[in-house]
């Protein structure tokens, strides 16, 4: 049984797989993990494995591996099928340790798709990308956890809401962001997270955009 080596993907087609991946064209992103598999002579798995955008920040590279995109867009169709693909039984199956590198893979930033989906409040997609191993403790650059990102944009939705009508449909009812930190803090994973959730809180210099990823986390389909 061969074992997993980087695929030496050219940029094209690094470049071909994020374009899929964001923009949620599914059928494509089959099309051209199948068209590498076979150049390559390997797994599907071993493709999404070797597709980082690893192009240097200054350069407007991400760091970025596939389940970036769909975690920060929001797509579970898309998150979905990658994950099954990366673990998927073959010939030469990834190891749980080379799966879970590409689960926590943390781009220019330290975020990982965890950090993105979090942020973003994909709530499907925090399940899906925990349920495959996703470690909630992991910080970013700005030292900032999934939950904490989460908890922050559910802060900032619960501010925008006081300023609403009360009598406003939906006034009271849970915000994503709230469902995202609960669901987070409930896991078998979450362990002692929680007593140091707000450790980072009121620290000016890791509201802003850059510092967090939220800029990098916005929805990037703009692609489409």
């Amino acid at each position: 049984m061969s074992t997993f080596a980087p695929v030496k993907l050219s940029f094209e087609a690094i470049d071909d797989l994020i374009y899929d991946a964001r923009a949620g064209d599914l059928e494509a992103l089959k099309a051209d993990l199948a068209t590498q598999s076979k150049e390559h002579n390997c797994p599907e798995a071993w493709i999404i494995a070797s597709a980082i955008d690893a192009e240097p920040e200054a350069e407007g590279g991400t760091g970025s591996c596939l389940l970036h995109f769909p975690a920060a867009n929001g797509n579970a169709e898309i998150l979905n099928y990658l994950l099954a693909t990366l673990t998927a039984q073959s010939a030469a199956p990834l190891s749980a340790e080379q799966i879970a590198a590409v689960v926590n893979h943390r781009n220019h930033s330290g975020n990982t798709p965890l950090h993105w989906a979090a942020l973003n409040t994909h709530l499907e997609c925090v399940k899906a990308l925990v349920e495959a191993g996703a470690d909630i403790g992991v910080k970013n650059d700005a030292g900032l956890d999934a939950i904490f990102l989460a908890e922050r944009t559910a802060w900032s939705t619960e501010e925008e809401g006081k300023e609403a009508p009360a009598e406003e449909e939906g006034a009271g009812e849970m915000t994503k962001g709230r469902q995202v930190v609960e669901w987070l803090l409930s896991s078998d994973k979450a362990g002692d997270l929680e007593g140091g959730l707000s450790v980072s809180a009121g620290v000016g210099a890791e509201e802003s955009a850059s510092a967090s990823g939220s800029g990098e986390a916005m929805d990037v389909d703009e692609k489409k």
